[in-house]
């Protein structure tokens, strides 16, 4: 039941304008808010709310039953509508001529070369079986890099994030073969333009599957790496290392797969990428070394669990990051911290936050089930 409070004395509505900091009331857009009111004039010891919607906290009375100043008190404490959304996941997927290969990075023999021992084919297949088992609890796209034989990459993504889209991918991936060389730089940089301008409010990463050495560069390449004709001076380690945090800086964090590289000589790029990216395994190599099927479904299945379960985004929106007061789970204060608390994730055009560590599984086990952000006073 909405109520208000009618104070009788000119001299308490001026205590309380001083009180409030002088800030000037007025009617809110919807939204979900929260208060911590008394109930002064009796009735069921609820929380005090306005007719928009609004609670108000009442400054503290004085023995003398004035209003008392206090300027740490905030005008309004709003609880926007916090919304774990289904993520939009841009799998940028490898088609260079070396995805031919066998798992090991061995070329096969005869006309039918190494079929479905080949990288392209276990990472196709693999992702044909997965995705239909995901596809209601993240928005999957598909970019694949080069656009071309060379080292063309287009703008835009081959398939668009969206809801049910396996079917979609899969059709993608059945019209299209390896060849390319591996502009992994422009592939990234395309993907977190292409991701940045989507004006949905859903968190949006990146996943980069790989089998190799960013090529299409004028560097030096690393001791043992030899591109093919005996070329070793066209690699672009650093630059793409480098795309990978300016998408990251972007908010679009990248996680990073490597098809048949445990050992090899782009371990070191790869590890690099995966922390820039902003998640990388806890284990050695920093990112998901993939020597099977299975070690690919079970990385796909981590990064759908890190993607879709522990991001925030907030209606209504922020005017950025900064604009967040606070994060409570079933009530409870969340501390603002990268291992076990919550940490500010910019989402394209949208603010968010996301749970670490503890909180995060805490979440994930529903040991917590409310998370709610709150930002700080709205003045007038």
């Amino acid at each position: 039941m909405s109520r208000s409070r009618a104070f009788s004395s000119g001299l308490m509505v001026a205590a309380l304008s001083l009180a409030m900091g002088g800030c000037a009331f007025k009617k809110a857009t919807p939204m979900q808010v929260s208060g911590t009111g008394g109930d002064e004039g009796g009735g069921d010891g609820g929380p005090d709310v306005m007719e928009v919607g609004i609670d108000i906290q009442a400054p503290p009375m004085s023995d003398a039953g004035t209003l008392q100043s206090d300027s740490m008190i905030n005008c309004i404490e709003a609880n926007p509508q916090t919304m774990n959304l289904p993520p939009d996941i841009l799998i940028v997927l490898d088609r260079s001529g070396s995805m031919n290969e066998n798992l090991m990075g061995m070329t096969c023999t005869g006309a039918a070369g190494c079929g479905a021992d080949s990288k392209w084919s276990i990472a196709t297949t693999t992702l044909n079986a997965f995705l239909p088992t995901v596809e209601t609890t993240v928005n999957w796209g598909m970019k694949l890099f080069g656009s071309s034989t060379s080292c063309t990459v287009t703008a835009g993504a081959e398939v668009a994030p969206t809801a049910m889209n396996a079917a979609a991918i899969t059709a993608k991936l059945g019209t299209t073969s390896p060849g390319s060389s591996t502009p992994t730089t422009s592939a990234m940089m395309a993907a977190a333009t292409y991701l940045n301008s989507l004006t949905d409010p859903n968190p949006k990463f990146i996943l980069l599957a790989t089998d190799g050495i960013p090529t299409c560069g004028t560097a030096a390449c690393a001791a043992g790496v030899n591109l093919g004709g005996g070329s070793t001076s066209q690699c672009d380690d650093a630059n793409a290392i480098a795309a990978v945090k300016a998408a990251k800086d972007m908010g679009i964090s990248t996680f990073v797969l490597g098809i048949g590289t445990a050992n090899s000589p782009g371990d070191a790029t790869l590890s690099s990428m995966a922390v820039e990216g902003g998640f990388p395994r806890t284990a050695s190599p920093s990112y998901y070394p993939i020597g099977s099927a299975q070690d690919l479904s079970d990385a796909f299945t981590a990064v759908t669990g890190m993607a879709g379960s522990c991001f925030f985004a907030v209606t209504p929106v922020p005017k950025d990051v900064t604009a967040i007061k606070g994060v409570t789970g079933d009530g409870n204060p969340i501390t603002q911290d990268p291992v076990d608390g919550w940490t500010f994730v910019n989402m394209g055009a949208m603010s968010g936050v996301q749970l670490n560590g503890k909180s995060c599984d805490d979440y994930k086990n529903k040991v917590i089930v409310d998370v709610k952000v709150q930002l700080p006073c709205v003045e007038g």
